[in-house]
């Protein structure tokens, strides 16, 4: 063997270990994270409380709608009474208490009625007036709710979608799959319907504020977030008004 293989052995000799060692010494790339599995259970509670919210507030909204209905003309309001009378007569019929996706197009499609009437707002009784007060603080309890469902429903949305996807593959959770199939399907409303909600009861609040100064009835202010953040808290604030 002559001086130049010798070399050449050496230095694979030299290079050998160091990958071995160096194989050895490597980070193992870390395993891909597994998907995070949702608490169907506190998803479900969730959702039940967003929903429960959203109804006491559409509740205010519509029993707002119901005391203006005196203050105009039968002829003015006749397809809100009409559209308010199948609303009291589902919510009759409410199984668990809650809203249903039938309700909140109807509670829109009052508010839109109502909102009509913004450019003839005058028409309203001057003896019926004094009622504009009580719907004005309605109206504000729905508003100021409907302000942080929009915030916080599409987030209870996703994880009740998420704990969807997680008992598809398990028939032995069937019971909780179609109880959270049901609250996404309303919750899927819920956020297509308050955008337009909000804007149609902004303007009957308008209207309200309009008669109000033109009479000069005092309106209360109204509550801040934090009184009216959950359906307990609301609820008692509703419940001042009945």
């Amino acid at each position: 063997m002559n001086a130049r293989h010798t070399l050449l052995l050496l230095a694979c000799a030299a290079v050998l270990p160091a990958q071995g060692l160096g194989g050895l010494l490597k980070k193992p790339e870390a395993p891909a994270a597994s998907a995070s599995k949702v608490d169907v259970g506190a998803a479900l509670a969730s959702g039940a409380e967003m929903i429960g919210f959203v109804t006491v507030a559409t509740d205010q909204g519509m029993k707002a709608v119901n005391t203006m209905l005196d203050v105009f003309p039968a002829e003015k309001v006749a397809k809100v009474k009409e559209l308010s009378a199948k609303y009291s007569e589902l919510t009759t019929k409410r199984k668990d208490g809650n809203i249903d996706a039938e309700q909140l197009k109807l509670a829109s499609a009052a508010g839109d009625e109502m909102a009509a009437l913004k450019n003839d707002w005058k028409s309203y009784k001057k003896e019926k007036a004094g009622v504009v007060a009580k719907a004005n603080t309605r109206l504000g309890l729905m508003l100021g709710a409907d302000a942080i469902a929009a915030s916080a429903a599409p987030k209870t949305l996703s994880t009740l979608q998420e704990a969807s996807k997680s008992l598809a593959s398990n028939p032995l959770q069937a019971g909780k799959a179609a109880q959270v199939s049901a609250q996404v399907a309303l919750l899927t409303a819920v956020v297509q319907q308050i955008p337009q909600q909000t804007k149609s009861f902004t303007a009957v609040r308008s209207i309200v504020g309009d008669i109000a100064k033109a009479e000069k009835v005092s309106l209360a202010a109204d509550l801040a977030p934090e009184k009216i953040k959950d359906k307990a808290l609301l609820s008692a604030s509703a419940k001042e008004l009945d």
